[in-house]
């Protein structure tokens, strides 16, 4: 018997009835495939797979299959293989050459810290490049122009034409692979409204802090002034930069309250951050939060906050309009261009696809140093990049079948010929 559920206005919708018993035939079929896998944690790549190829219906279109990186559960990585509509008029389909690691925002989604609980599974980076492989109908971009988008790491995508930048020829598409970070960095420095000459204080050395340096130094902005907890992140090009570098751990926090500066970046993702950046600001500055910071702040001294008559900005990449974000990648390209911006000595990193997982696990240890790393997808075969499969290509299931295989005990033996097995 079907059930109809009506909505308030009595208008029919969906049958619940029917949905259920699509993802109980569908947990079925994924047992018999997979026995010891669990139904739920397959399922939503199973109706990805569906949902692909209901939208290609739809569309009139054909499929590709691509290699991405998921996030299945907190604490696991698969690189797996998933597809997606060839791209409708409007819409491009790209080729990834290269994705930008963001290690500050993977490494929090990736460990599930607060403020960075995502849905499962999750599909983590938002900054690559490659070249338009497939261009829709009526498209300005053709095959092989250079292009950065944001977008998860993945060997290709399909987007809207209007999210994709060209790149100049001048720009190398591992350095256009941080467009998204530095249309971050360079919109909390305009809202600083640095001047020649004033002071400014970055808090932190990860990729964004190091970042706010390159460009504050192409604005003007004089004694600029690195703090950092550790020495951990001490890259050369913010020594040769940074008129001053601070580090806590040496020098203490007392020095913070001698540096009295007009701006002050706040780009450590900390809790910590705000009450010590209140710290370093003068009479009428200001604190830049550029950072997305994971947990609650609850120790800042909102007295001292009034006293000093500090205004703090927000500067998080959403407040920006489409128009702001792509003119803010034009200034991002022209700064690389005439090489006002040094990202190749940040790039501490440059990871196979297929070792993502083990990249991964290192970038939530401790004592991890990394700045800046990318993802080479030109690494893969050209078949695991991006290849057309027919409605009936099954999806990837590889990784349940290896979680199985993971699950006999550790030091199993052969069997002996003629005996009970060895211990």
């Amino acid at each position: 018997m079907l059930v109809r559920v009506s909505t308030p206005d009595g208008s029919g919708t969906v049958v619940r009835l029917i949905i259920e018993r699509v993802r109980r035939l569908l947990g079925w079929v994924v047992q018999r495939l997979i026995p010891d896998a669990d139904p739920s944690a397959v399922l939503p790549f199973v109706l990805r797979w569906a949902k692909a190829r209901a939208k290609a219906l739809m569309r009139r279109r054909g499929l590709v299959r691509a290699t991405m990186v998921a996030c299945p559960q907190p604490g696991r990585i698969w690189t797996i293989e998933q597809d997606f509509t060839r791209p409708s008029p409007g819409e491009v389909l790209v080729q990834v050459e290269v994705s930008a690691v963001s290690p500050g925002t993977e490494r929090a989604f990736f460990k599930r810290l607060p403020n960075a609980r995502p849905t499962y599974p999750y599909f983590p980076g938002y900054s690559l490049a490659g070249q338009v492989a497939v261009a829709g109908r009526g498209s300005r971009f053709r095959p092989g122009d250079r292009v950065a988008l944001a977008a998860p790491h993945a060997s290709a995508a399909v987007v809207r034409e209007s999210l994709v930048y060209p790149v100049p020829p001048e720009v190398s598409l591992e350095e256009a692979a941080f467009v998204q970070l530095g249309i971050i960095a360079l919109q909390a420095v305009q809202k600083a409204q640095l001047r020649p000459g004033a002071p400014m204080v970055v808090l932190g050395q990860g990729l964004i802090g190091q970042f706010l340096v390159q460009l504050g130094a192409a604005h003007g902005a004089y004694p600029i002034i690195s703090i950092s907890r550790t020495s951990r992140r001490l890259a050369e090009s913010l020594l040769r930069t940074a008129q001053q570098v601070i580090i806590l751990e040496r020098d203490g926090h007392g020095a913070l309250d001698r540096l009295n500066a007009e701006v002050v970046f706040e780009a450590t993702g900390s809790p910590d951050g705000l009450p010590a950046a209140l710290r370093c600001t003068r009479m009428g500055g200001r604190v830049i939060l550029a950072g997305s910071t994971r947990g609650t702040t609850q120790q800042a001294d909102f007295g001292l906050l009034a006293d000093k008559a500090v205004t703090i900005v927000g500067a998080h990449i959403n407040s920006l309009s489409h128009a702001d974000m792509v003119a803010q990648a034009q200034i991002f390209f022209h700064l690389l261009r005439h090489r006002r911006l040094d990202i190749a000595s940040l790039i501490s990193e440059r990871v196979h696809p297929w070792e993502a997982e083990w990249f991964y696990r290192r970038l939530a240890s401790k004592d991890d140093t990394t700045i800046g790393a990318v993802m080479c997808w030109d690494r893969l075969h050209q078949q695991q990049r991006v290849r057309r499969v027919s409605f009936l290509t099954p999806p990837d299931l590889t990784p349940f079948r290896h979680a199985r295989m993971a699950r006999w005990p550790l030091g199993r033996r052969l069997q002996p010929e003629g005996g009970s097995a060895q211990r």
